[in-house]
């Protein structure tokens, strides 16, 4: 299991059967997805209404007008694939990174609860996604889960590459 760096504590094994990269600053990573043609979504934090007079509350992008939509209000279409970037509780997504996105999200929340610690947020955020059906399961191009389970396989299981070779399956990089 993977334990602190990019994946955290991530449950029991499921770390390998995610594509994890990193990027030296959020800006490169925003130009990755453009180049993937993908849809970027950005999570926000809504401003509070008021904070006390001690100053607490979330800091949240009242400095730059607040624009995002409620997740539930949010509209998926087939096409592209969609990004959706989650920032952590405390700082949330950077400013340049939410001025460049497609659109902006939050999740909304009732109740005492500010925010949900980031695996909550993500699986809200990609149930909302799934649910909208614009993205049925199998919706992965075949070329595209052909090679993203060939470098799974080559990962996973050992010696996977002399039995490929052994069932006449000659290795493409990937």
């Amino acid at each position: 299991p993977a334990s602190g760096g990019a994946l955290g504590n991530v449950e029991r094994g499921k770390s390998r059967w995610l594509s994890v990269r990193k990027y030296e600053s959020s800006i490169r990573c925003f130009e990755q997805l453009r180049q993937l043609k993908l849809r970027v979504l950005a999570s926000d934090c809504p401003p509070l209404e008021a904070e006390d007079a001690g100053g607490f509350g979330w800091q949240t992008a009242k400095a730059y007008g607040f624009r995002a939509t409620a997740l539930n209000e949010l509209r998926f279409e087939r096409g592209p694939g969609v990004a959706l970037v989650l920032g952590n509780e405390r700082r949330g997504v950077s400013r340049a990174f939410l001025e460049r996105a497609d659109g902006t999200f939050y999740v909304p929340m009732c109740g005492l609860t500010q925010s949900f610690n980031i695996s909550v947020a993500a699986a809200v955020a990609l149930y909302a996604v799934l649910a909208s059906g614009a993205f049925p399961e199998g919706s992965l191009p075949e070329d595209e889960r052909t090679a993203l389970l060939g470098r799974w396989c080559l990962r996973d299981v050992k010696a996977a590459k002399p039995l490929l070779r052994k069932a006449g399956i000659e290795l493409i990089d990937f």
